[in-house]
């Protein structure tokens, strides 16, 4: 007969191992979002009470009631829809002055919130905790193409630079084939790039090219927004990272990753910032008042709750990536692991040396041998750990720009940020760039395996952040040695004790191994045959319970 995890304690491991799998609330500057079905609440600080708010939906402009509470800090917006945009308007007193705030948040979809990652070139699948990754290796736009052909309502692009084979193959005949079936589509490009594929589309679709002037930057979004104005919120992706429609970009040798995103309240936050750039919510854009680079504003959500994860979602140059940056680092309490093309950030480069300078030395960084002058590599390689700072060896471009802050480390709060977004000034001041934070640890660890081969390709040495987890009850009198293993591990207790059942679960709550002993002192318990990841163990004696994460690699 099997026999399952009680769910009590299976709830416990699962929140405890998948933080954000239980994580309902998200925080703002000066309040917290708590999510329910039909509504939510702002909690403001106790110090932090404001003295006016104002609730307005971001699509219709009309104003929406809260409810009144006994509690002077927590505000209700009830008969929330999913996908709902809201602009709270609120004012905050200090001794001083009184200082107005204005802050875009959304409610939760009904969508899937599932997340899609993949590579152009080789990951390393032993690294796999959960999931493997994907290599896609030359056929990156082939899954591009078939997203775009399943598309109904609306196609909205923003694309650095493209190329198409022709108007009627690649993605310049996908994105015409959308169009002729009645897809509304628009595109935005840079206008100081070739763009060889936007002569190749339908003369009638509508396009923008962004200002070329010296007021602005780059537009380097790589981002595709599918049917975020759509009755079936199933229908909604958001398709994002750092690869360029280029036969390089693609096909290699340059190394890139896309991460596309089911949700359909993500979808209607890049559509705003897609709008700001095309000047209108309609088909036909408005370029007298659009608005790019240093001219746009901080008007989208930042925070979400996708498929039971917290992601973040942030705009250059209006919303401070690189404090972004910065803060994730600061996260970490395990590992830190970066492969960015472009390093110029003195202020990024200060927030790793001092972390290093904390004791926390398990920092590996991999940049492009491009821009050798500019980038912070000499910096990087006198402050940390010899040979954890390193070029990229291999020919083309190295263009990712992510990191993975705690892979492994389910204790913490392992993610990924990734987007378009190079660590430079240009990017944070000038370029319009996009970029996602995924607080979840299979999607964190899913770039790490693709940023482990680069990083051993180029010398480094991998030193697994599972050494640092520690699963071991700390005051318990039962250790679990090593743990992390590679599936045989013993049990030991400090002193003998009597009437002890162990029982080991995997992670949907199935027993897999049951022993009782009337003496116990230590076990050695075999799983050799089990797959990797995570399983949970209870072992009780007496009236006490203590429960652990075993972890087999």
């Amino acid at each position: 007969m099997i026999r399952y995890f009680p769910l009590s304690i299976l709830i416990f491991f699962l929140f405890t191992i998948f933080p954000a799998f239980a994580q309902e609330t998200s925080a703002e500057k000066d309040f917290i979002v708590h999510y329910f079905p039909t509504k939510l609440e702002l909690n403001f600080d106790k110090s932090k009470a404001p003295s006016s708010i104002k609730v307005t939906d971001v699509f219709s402009n009309v104003e929406v009631p809260l409810e009144k509470t006994n509690n002077p800090n927590l505000f209700v917006i009830n008969s929330v829809k999913p996908s709902q945009f809201f602009r709270i308007d609120y004012t905050l007193s200090n001794q001083k002055e009184m200082v107005p705030s204005s802050i875009t948040i959304a409610s939760k979809s009904a969508s899937s919130g599932l997340i899609t990652v993949y590579f152009n070139h080789t990951v390393d699948t032993t690294f796999s905790q959960t999931q493997n990754a994907v290599n896609l290796s030359n056929t990156l736009d082939d899954m591009l193409i078939s997203y775009i052909n399943n598309c109904i309502a609306t196609l909205d692009i923003a694309i650095y630079n493209s190329y198409s084979p022709s108007a009627t193959t690649g993605i310049a005949g996908a994105i015409n084939a959308a169009f002729a079936r009645g897809v509304q589509v628009r595109i935005i490009y840079d206008g100081s790039t070739s763009s060889a594929m936007i002569p190749l589309l339908n003369s009638a679709i509508p396009i923008v090219a962004s200002p070329t002037t010296s007021s602005y930057g780059i537009m380097h979004n790589k981002f595709v927004i599918i049917d975020a104005i759509c009755n079936n919120p199933f229908l909604s992706y958001v398709w994002t990272g750092s690869t360029n429609w280029t036969t390089a970009q693609i096909d290699g040798p340059d190394r890139n990753n896309v991460i596309v995103i089911q949700d359909q309240t993500l979808a209607g936050a890049y559509t705003l910032e897609f709008e700001e750039m095309w000047g209108s919510s309609s088909a036909t854009p408005n370029t007298t008042i659009s608005k790019f680079g240093q001219y746009k504003t901080n008007n989208t959500p930042h925070n979400f709750i996708i498929g039971g994860k917290i992601v973040e979602s942030y705009f250059s140059p209006s919303d401070g990536t690189t404090s972004k940056i910065i803060s994730a680092i600061n996260s970490a309490n395990s590992d830190v692991e970066i492969a960015v093309m472009n390093f110029t950030r003195t202020d990024i480069s200060s927030a790793l040396l001092n972390k290093y300078n904390s004791g926390f030395t398990n920092i590996n960084v991999l940049l492009d041998s491009s821009n050798p002058l500019g980038n912070q590599i000499t910096t990087l390689q006198t402050g940390l750990l010899p040979n954890h700072a390193l070029v990229d060896t291999a020919s083309g471009i190295m263009h990712h720009k992510f990191m993975v802050v705690d892979n492994f480390n389910s204790n913490s709060d392992p993610l990924v940020l990734t987007g378009s977004h190079n660590w430079s000034t240009a990017a944070e001041t000038k370029n319009d760039e996009n970029t996602l934070i995924v607080h979840d640890a299979n999607i964190a660890n899913q770039y790490f395996q693709a940023f482990a081969p680069l990083y051993q390709a180029s010398g480094g040495t991998i030193n697994s952040p599972l050494s640092n987890i520690d699963n071991n009850n700390n005051g318990s009198l039962i250790k679990i040695i090593p743990n992390p293993n590679s599936g045989i591990f013993e049990v030991i207790s400090s002193e003998n004790l009597n009437d002890i059942e162990i029982r080991l679960y995997d992670i949907l709550g199935k027993l897999i191994y049951e022993n009782q002993y009337s003496l116990f002192s230590n076990c050695s318990i075999d799983m050799s045959s089990n797959k990797s990841g995570f399983y949970l163990m209870d072992v009780n004696y007496g009236e006490k319970s203590n429960h652990f994460k075993i972890v087999k690699k």
